[in-house]
């Protein structure tokens, strides 16, 4: 039979956890994202991990954050990563490209371009901005992927239109790198997505195709 200080003790932290459990998964989502931004990490880890647990894949992120960089919680890779794998898993853009630089850069896990491209074309086809600056570097540079400034450029020109100054800058930097032809055609594909990743998956075809050739 319990005796009264464990009852009492029961009822405080019930008590303690009742309005976590009355907010929906939303509100639990919101809030630890305040706490995230305003750099209140214990805070932060009450509200997101019961949104994580509820399937909120955006606090599941944050988690993931926290724990590559020591946030709240002492840093560990090994979770990080498993948390962002888990959301990358489920599609969430943001998850695929945390899991695609520490795999470009082999933090944490081994370092796998080709594997960490085909998860920045993934995510960027999502829509994520990030992915597809990070995709432009790729095929600018020839990481993970076969050259291709074209696609470079489109990308960089799309994403330039969405407002964001590196990609203007970069974009701006491929001007005179272009044939007239390469240039009109970037032009093109960044205006028109769904073309735009048909080329992106012929691409990634022929290099498939290249790298068996290559190796038989």
């Amino acid at each position: 039979m319990l005796n009264r200080k464990m009852v009492l003790a029961f009822l405080s932290i019930l008590i303690t956890l009742s309005p976590l459990y009355a907010l929906s998964v939303e509100q639990l989502a919101k809030e630890g994202e305040i706490a995230f931004y305003h750099e209140n990490y214990i805070e932060a880890r009450k509200y997101l991990i019961p949104a994580s647990e509820q399937g909120n894949l955006q606090s599941l992120y944050y988690l993931g954050v926290m724990s590559l960089h020591g946030f709240g919680t002492p840093a560990n890779y090994k979770e990080a990563i498993r948390i962002f794998k888990s959301g990358a898993q489920k599609n969430h853009s943001d998850s695929q490209v945390a899991l695609g630089v520490l795999m470009i850069d082999g933090i944490g896990i081994p370092q796998n371009h080709k594997e960490a491209s085909r998860i920045f074309k993934k995510a960027a086809k999502n829509g994520n901005h990030d992915a597809q600056l990070i995709l432009g570097w790729l095929y600018k540079n020839g990481v993970g992927v076969k050259s291709n400034n074209t696609l470079a450029y489109a990308l960089w020109n799309y994403v330039a239109a969405q407002g964001n100054e590196w990609a203007r800058v970069n974009r701006d930097a491929m001007y005179y790198e272009l044939t007239e032809p390469e240039l009109y055609h970037g032009q093109d594909l960044s205006s028109n997505l769904p073309k735009l990743w048909k080329v992106v998956a012929l691409e990634n075809r022929d290099s498939n195709r290249y790298s068996r050739k290559k190796r038989s």
